[in-house]
C-alpha cells in the first residue's frame, strides 16, 4: 500500500493501536493498516475506513465486522467498534491492564479481537510497569 497513506494513518492514530491502545514503538511486531470494514465486505481503501492496528488486533479481527454480545441477545449480531465513528472512551475503560467493554460494541470488540488474552494482558502489565502505557492508568 501507499507509504504516505500508511504514514497518515499512523500519524492520525498517534502511533497507538486504535483498538487496544498499545503504542507501536514498544511492540516488537509490525502494525498494520486495518480495513475497518474489510475489503471482502466492500470496504474501501481510504482513510475513513482505515485504522492503525497492532498485529494481535488485526490478526484476530481479520474480516470480522460483528460478533455476539455475551450479555445480550444471542441471536442479534453487534457491530465491532469503528475508530472513525465511535468514541473510544464511550465504549471502553481500563481496569489495570484489562480492557473492559462498557456497552455491547465494546464488549463484542474486546471478545472478537481477544484483547484480554493472558499474554496480551501480561504485555500491557509489563508496559505499565515500565511506565510506557499510560492509557491504563
Amino acid at each position: 500500500m501507499d507509504r504516505s497513506l500508511q504514514q497518515h494513518i499512523r500519524d492520525r492514530a498517534e502511533g497507538v493501536c486504535e483498538y487496544c491502545r498499545v503504542p507501536d514503538e514498544f511492540d516488537p511486531l509490525p502494525y498494520h493498516m486495518d480495513h475497518i470494514i474489510a475489503r471482502k465486505h466492500h470496504g474501501p481503501t481510504e482513510p475513513d475506513n482505515l485504522a492503525w492496528a497492532c498485529f494481535a488486533c488485526n490478526n484476530q479481527k481479520q474480516s470480522d465486522i460483528s460478533g455476539i454480545d455475551q450479555e445480550g441477545d444471542p441471536n442479534t449480531p453487534v457491530r465491532l467498534f469503528h475508530p472513525r465513528r465511535d468514541d473510544w472512551q464511550t465504549h471502553y475503560r481500563w481496569n489495570g491492564a484489562i480492557l473492559v467493554g462498557l456497552a455491547a460494541i465494546g464488549r463484542v470488540t474486546v471478545d472478537v479481537l481477544s484483547i484480554n488474552l493472558p499474554h496480551r494482558v501480561g504485555f500491557r502489565e509489563f508496559l505499565i510497569e515500565e511506565g510506557v502505557f499510560p492509557n491504563a492508568q
